[in-house]
């Protein structure tokens, strides 16, 4: 248990799980606590070094969005120990495989780095503080979107909007105990009977008032931010000054041989609405054109409203370029082809869904034909097919997934088919080339005696049909119980 000390007394500002499940709480008085745990063993609240735990988190974070804002007020002041972060994630959710998968990747991250969380995703900062610590769902629903989920936060109790405790006790006594108590009420008898704080906090939840979080900007050269005295109230004046903040982005890159994978650009307006773009590069990229570029097809998007005063622009994922030798008679080289392709797929990629993926087939270092290839980047080094000097046997132009049941009919004494029946077709074989055995992957099957005559030991078949349709037929089972499957066609 974790102790703070003030001229009111010693009370309670971290607990276990135990002290928690005993019937503990953050803010209680230690001889409180110690009238129900008379055992229990208690620690000074070191602020220094809950900072640089903080800073820390914080910094791991960034991974998942460069604008991370914790929550001062409950970090300083409350008792609870209920602190946390907000994370502003408009437009990078993709980049995760949506929002329900980027909750469960964080809180797995966070597990693994021995924190309990609670996360949720709203369209709101406020909603999200709400939603986080009182949305009824599991941890991969709590996503809320208003006015749609208006049901769902309705039922929220009157603490998620981070009211004094006075308050809260007054809305107690007046039997408002759900924000859906609170919402019908006239708004002028709202701030008559409670003051102003709980319509703010209301209008702030729901977002027709914006919230200002102080963000911990990270402390990097790879980061331009720039405020305009007079606000840019059209957007052409804010295409020129991101062009021109981009620019000096890239020398500094330059300067130290690096290339940008990913740029974030935070355009904030008067108003306090922010607005995100985010663009990812296949390659490390120094070039503010195609960087431009990319950011043109998503600048339509930005309302200016009432005008910008401010723009931030971060590169938070950074890499080193390869050298290129420039040639003398100025002709295009094989780099130039490679920097092109890049920016080809990149231009392409901004145009596909958030799940879908550009890739290429690749071979894989695997005997088992349905793991001899992989989807590869388009622009990753490719691999040769096979060593040098090895010969391997013939493998089919197309295979099927998974293989297509088949029946023999006919076979020879030494188990070669003569007759099978494949798609309610039956095939009379003019020719049969096997069997060539493949065996499973031994250092996965080390349990196993005889792994080479086990259930998953496939004996290949090359057939030719009367038609020439050329066939690869594989069997499978133990002895006695074959089971037949055509795994693919060869070519003509």
């Amino acid at each position: 248990m974790i102790t703070r000390t003030d001229h009111k007394g010693v009370f309670v500002c971290g607990l276990n799980k135990a002290a928690r499940n005993a019937g503990l709480h953050g803010g209680m008085r230690l001889s409180d606590a110690r009238s129900i745990l008379p055992d229990l063993q208690n620690m000074p609240e070191e602020a220094e070094l809950l900072g640089r735990h903080m800073a820390q988190l914080v910094r791991h974070m960034d991974r998942y969005s460069p604008w991370v804002a914790p929550d001062r007020e409950l970090h300083v002041n409350s008792l609870i120990g209920d602190g946390g972060l907000w994370l502003e994630i408009t437009g990078g959710s993709h980049l995760f495989g949506g929002e329900a998968a980027m909750i469960g990747k964080i809180m797995l991250d966070m597990k693994h780095r021995g924190h309990e969380a609670r996360v949720a995703i709203a369209d709101t900062a406020a909603a999200a503080w709400a939603a986080a610590r009182h949305h009824p769902g599991t941890a991969s629903e709590r996503i809320l979107s208003l006015p749609e989920d208006h049901g769902v936060a309705s039922r929220f109790p009157v603490s998620s909007l981070r009211l004094p405790d006075d308050i809260i006790a007054l809305l107690s006594r007046l039997g408002l105990k759900q924000l859906g108590d609170i919402t019908p009420l006239p708004r002028a008898n709202i701030t008559t009977r409670m003051g102003p704080d709980v319509l703010r906090r209301l209008d702030q939840f729901y977002g027709r008032l914006p919230e200002h979080l102080d963000f911990e900007l990270p402390d990097t050269p790879w980061l331009v931010k720039q405020g305009f005295a007079e606000p840019l109230g059209d957007a052409d004046n804010l295409a020129l000054a991101i062009e021109a903040m981009t620019a000096t982005l890239c020398d500094r890159l330059k300067a130290d041989n690096l290339g940008l994978r990913r740029i974030m650009i935070r355009i904030i307006r008067v108003d306090g609405h922010r607005h995100t773009i985010t663009s990812t590069t296949s390659t490390p990229c120094q070039s503010p054109k195609h960087i431009l570029r990319l950011l043109a097809e998503k600048m339509p998007g930005v309302d200016t409203g009432f005008g910008i005063e401010q723009v931030i622009i971060h590169a938070p994922w950074v890499e080193h370029v390869t050298f290129r030798q420039a040639r003398l008679d100025r002709q295009q080289d094989q780099s130039g082809d490679a920097t092109a392709l890049a920016q080809l797929i990149d231009r392409l990629s901004h145009h596909l869904e958030p799940n879908d993926i550009l890739y290429r087939p690749a071979h894989h270092a695997s005997h088992l034909p349905e793991r001899a290839a992989i989807r590869q980047a388009p622009t990753s080094t490719s691999k040769p097919a096979r060593l040098a000097g090895v010969i391997l046997p013939k493998r089919p132009v197309r295979l099927f997934e998974p293989p297509e049941p088949a029946e023999v009919i006919l076979r020879t004494p030494g188990g070669a088919p003569i007759r099978l029946r494949w798609r309610k077709i039956i095939l009379d074989v003019s020719r049969v080339e096997g069997p060539e055995r493949i065996c499973p992957e031994w250092w996965e099957h080390l349990d196993r005696n005889n792994y080479a005559l086990s259930q998953m030991t496939r004996d290949y078949f090359r057939i030719l049909d009367r038609k020439g349709r050329m066939l690869w037929l594989f069997r499978t089972g133990h002895a006695g119980q074959d089971i037949w499957s055509v795994h693919g066609l060869f070519a003509g």
